[in-house]
C-alpha cells in the first residue's frame, strides 16, 4: 500500500478531534479541583477538641449534647464520632461502627483523586497524539504541490504545537493539585486515626 494513503488518513482527521479529549480532561479536572477544595475546606476542623468535647459530654451522661456537638462540624470524620455515640449501647457494635465508618470516611476523603491523577497522566499523552497526527499532516503537505501543500504543512505544524502545549497546560496544574490534595488527605487520615483511637479507648471502658 502506498505511503500516501496512510498520510491521507491523517489529513482527514480534523484538529478538533485531537483537541476535544484535552478540553474534556480540563473541564473534568477543574470540576474535581473545585469540588475537592470546597470539600476539604468544609471538613477542616480541630478534631482533637471536638472528640474531647464529645467524650466529656459522654462521661457526664449527656449523649444528646455529644451528638449535637459532632453535628456542628459536618464531615465524614464527624460522622464516625456520631456513629460511635449511636452504637454505645452495644460494645461489639461500637468497634464495628468505628471500623466501618472509618473505612467509609477514608473513601469520601480520597474521592476523585484517582481520576485527577489519571487526567494528569493522560493529558500530555493526548497532546503527544496530537503532535504525531500534526507531524503526519505536515509530512503529507511535503508530498503535495501548490498552495494546498503550504496550507497543509502549516496546519500540521500548528496542530502539533497547540495540542502539545494544551496537553501540558492541563497536566501540570492537575499534578500540582493532585499532590497538594494527597498531602491534605494524609492530614485528614491522621485526624481520623486519632479520632478512631480515642473513641475506641473510650468504648473499652
Amino acid at each position: 500500500m502506498n505511503t500516501n494513503i496512510y498520510l491521507s488518513i491523517f489529513d482527514a482527521v480534523p484538529t478538533w478531534v485531537m483537541l476535544a479529549p484535552i478540553f474534556l480532561c480540563s473541564v473534568v479536572g477543574v470540576a474535581i479541583i473545585i469540588e475537592r477544595l470546597l470539600f476539604f475546606r468544609g471538613i477542616s476542623h480541630d478534631y482533637r477538641l471536638i472528640v474531647a468535647g464529645c467524650l466529656e459530654n459522654l462521661r457526664s451522661g449527656r449523649r444528646q449534647e455529644a451528638r449535637s456537638l459532632a453535628a456542628r462540624y459536618p464531615g465524614p470524620i464527624s460522622e464516625v464520632i456520631d456513629g460511635f455515640i449511636s452504637s454505645l449501647s452495644d460494645a461489639g457494635a461500637t468497634k464495628r461502627a468505628i471500623s466501618d465508618l472509618s473505612a467509609i470516611a477514608v473513601r469520601k476523603i480520597e474521592r476523585h483523586l484517582g481520576t485527577l491523577s489519571t487526567i494528569a497522566t493522560i493529558s500530555p499523552m493526548f497532546g503527544l497524539l496530537g503532535t504525531v497526527t500534526g507531524m503526519m499532516k505536515s509530512f503529507s503537505g511535503l508530498t503535495q504541490e501548490g498552495q494546498f501543500a503550504h496550507d497543509l504543512l502549516a496546519r500540521g505544524i500548528a496542530e502539533a504545537l497547540i495540542t502539545t502545549a494544551l496537553g501540558l497546560i492541563v497536566a501540570i496544574p492537575a499534578w500540582i493539585f493532585y499532590n497538594y490534595m494527597v498531602s491534605r488527605v494524609d492530614i485528614f487520615v491522621k485526624d481520623l486515626d486519632y479520632v478512631a483511637n480515642a473513641l475506641d479507648g473510650h468504648g473499652e471502658r
